[in-house]
């Protein structure tokens, strides 16, 4: 080990870089020499300091200011020199260290300097008592012998000794008038880093994350997969456990490219229409009943005989049939919660559950021009207590829970923002907000969205709308879509097949894909079945037929939603993976007839938006 000076600094990680702490070091026994006499000056170091990834090591900064002890220096340039040094060796997001020198010639002086990172922006200054802070003492070499804890106070004696008492920290009563100067420039208040806002997008086979900053720039990233759902003939199924595992996987990954105590808030998105019942802790009591299942065509039934007509809680497929299911099954005697896929990872990250938002909210009933549950729910005997507080989207649902905070390093101020559905997500992220701006989702299903001036709502047909703000975003959720192409194609077989289809030259087969019985929009049939005969001659048609047909039931569904009384379409975003070929681009912009673009941004960007307050300033 050295027992001589050093100029060497040496460091180690900070064990805490998620956190903005104060470390503070004193060091009574500073000595240098006076550069005009080479008498020994004598004086209490003060370091403090917000380390960033590094702190500086007390063995090696004890030899360092040993270093000192022969050399000539003024007080102003010995402090200045000693912060740049120890600066560049810890490289910290704020440091100041201070000279309290003893008397000479009559005058005490104290030097402060001060380092600050670029972009590190601190609360206003709060005294140093307010927050964490780890204290050290440098007393002396590893060789000097310990105080004498016995010896009586010094009454007299030399000048050398007067020098050693004035060097002590002052008495808070003797040093009131010096006390009160220093107290006005405290160190600064570590504060978080710059916002960054998180939105989660559940969607049907992956959990997606986004991380934006003020300025709606995207700055991290996080995908996770989900299994696919169970399927027995009309029951679709997942196990909510395993969204919840996705949503921490990804959070994983996602802050490990961020600091965590930035986040200020997070919203989540899920499915439309899925839901399961959970009790008071938010365990769940059922599967996920999820959006496409078409279990409850009875209740559905009942549903609309007494439900108003512009309900969005009509047709097998809604959140209010499959409540109604589990009411007939008895699967709700323990329950104290109906929750969406997103209601139910929001109560995750809270710690509490039984809130929503008015876009899931929709198909249960609920109703967004007048922000009530309805009166006509009574008469189908629902058990009200299930029902969720409803919020609207990007309004706080409270704070993180302490356990969630802790367990992914977020502050304890993180909020959590109701969130909304994915087809809503979808056009957010794009940033339409003309009416008559529609936005495709090309998912494992295909979703429209088109802004509107009013609602359009026609369950006859599968049509509801969606509240935004002023607007209304007036839409259908078809079955079609990514999931059926997969049934007869790999992923690398239409990447390649894509390249050589004749886009220009319509096939004329007439196809209306489905991956299974059922439709909802623009046709909504539960019994329907897909149509895709007859079949051509080659593989590279069959696979040209179906993106057409999907690309036809898109323009069906805006040319229906027109005629409903929704504004005509001018232009239309892409969202999803099938935003990625484009091939297909091409075929669906011959045939709806408008400018078509790809969207810049999936579906948890425009979460993230919903975080960040964005989208409530939008649309007002």
């Amino acid at each position: 080990m050295p027992t001589k000076p050093s100029k060497n600094l040496e460091t180690f990680p900070n064990p805490h870089p998620g956190r903005d702490y104060i470390i503070e070091i004193t060091c009574p026994e500073f000595t240098c020499l006076c550069p005009k006499t080479g008498q020994p000056d004598f004086a209490t170091l003060t370091l403090e300091y917000v380390p960033d990834k590094l702190c500086v090591e007390l063995k090696s900064l004890k030899l360092y200011v040993w270093s000192f002890r022969n050399e000539g220096a003024f007080h102003e340039d010995v402090v200045n020199r000693m912060l740049n040094e120890l600066a560049a060796a810890v490289l910290p997001r704020f440091m100041r260290l201070t000279g309290e020198f003893n008397v000479r010639g009559g005058l005490y002086t104290t030097v402060t300097a001060e380092f600050r990172k670029n972009n590190w922006n601190p609360e206003p200054p709060a005294p140093i008592d307010d927050f964490p802070v780890q204290a050290e003492v440098l007393t002396g070499r590893d060789d000097s012998p310990p105080p004498d804890k016995t010896a009586a106070p010094e009454t007299g004696g030399s000048s050398r000794f007067r020098m050693l008492r004035r060097a002590r920290r002052p008495e808070p009563v003797a040093a009131a008038a010096k006390g009160a100067k220093q107290a006005a420039a405290p160190p600064p208040k570590p504060s978080r880093p710059e916002p960054v806002y998180v939105g989660i997008d559940l969607g049907s086979t992956g959990c997606r994350l986004v991380a934006i900053n003020a300025n709606r720039e995207q700055v991290a990233h996080a995908e996770a997969p989900l299994p696919a759902s169970l399927r027995n003939d009309e029951q679709v199924t997942q196990d909510p456990t395993r969204w919840w595992k996705a949503v921490c996987d990804g959070l994983s990954t996602l802050l490990g490219q961020i600091d965590p105590q930035a986040v200020r808030a997070i919203a989540v998105d899920g499915t439309s229409g899925t839901v399961l019942l959970a009790d008071g802790k938010g365990h769940p009591l059922t599967p996920a009943i999820m959006y496409d299942d078409q279990r409850a065509l009875d209740q559905a039934e009942r549903i609309a005989a007494v439900a108003d007509a512009n309900s969005g809680a009509q047709g097998a497929t809604s959140a209010l049939a499959k409540l109604l299911w589990m009411q007939d099954k008895g699967l709700d005697k323990r329950a104290a919660h109906l929750l969406h896929q997103a209601d139910w990872i929001a109560g995750k990250l809270l710690g509490i559950f039984g809130q929503s938002d008015y876009n899931n909210a929709l198909k249960l009933g609920y109703d967004p021009a007048k922000l009530k549950w309805p009166d006509w729910l009574n008469e189908l005997a629902i058990n009200r207590a299930l029902l969720p507080k409803v919020r609207v989207p990007g309004e706080s649902m409270g704070k993180i829970s302490a356990e969630t905070a802790k367990a992914f390093g977020l502050h304890a101020d993180t909020e959590i923002m109701a969130g909304t559905t994915d087809g809503v997500a979808s056009f957010l992220a794009c940033g339409a907000k003309r009416p008559g701006e529609g936005v495709t989702a090309l998912g494992t299903t295909l979703v429209l969205k088109m802004l509107s001036n009013k609602p359009v709502f026609a369950p006859e047909y599968g049509v509801y709308s969606h509240r935004l703000g002023k607007f209304w975003l007036a839409g259908g959720a078809s079955n079609t879509g990514g999931a059926v192409l997969l049934q007869y194609f790999k992923v690398e077989q239409m990447r390649e097949m894509s390249t050589m289809l004749d886009v220009d030259t319509p096939t004329g087969l007439e196809y209306y894909p489905l991956p299974d019985v059922g439709e909802r929009f623009p046709v909504n049939d539960p019994t329907m079945v897909a149509q895709l005969e007859p079949l051509p001659g080659n593989t590279v048609t069959f696979f040209q037929g179906m993106l057409e047909g999907i690309a036809r039931i898109e323009a069906m569904g805006y040319q229906l939603l027109q005629q409903l009384g929704g504004p005509k379409l001018v232009a239309v975003w892409t969202t999803g993976g099938g935003a990625q070929n484009a091939a297909w681009e091409r075929i669906r912009a011959r045939t709806l007839g408008v400018p078509t673009r790809k969207a810049a941004a999936v579906a948890a960007y425009g979460t993230a938006l919903l975080a960040a307050g964005v989208v409530t300033k939008t649309y007002q």
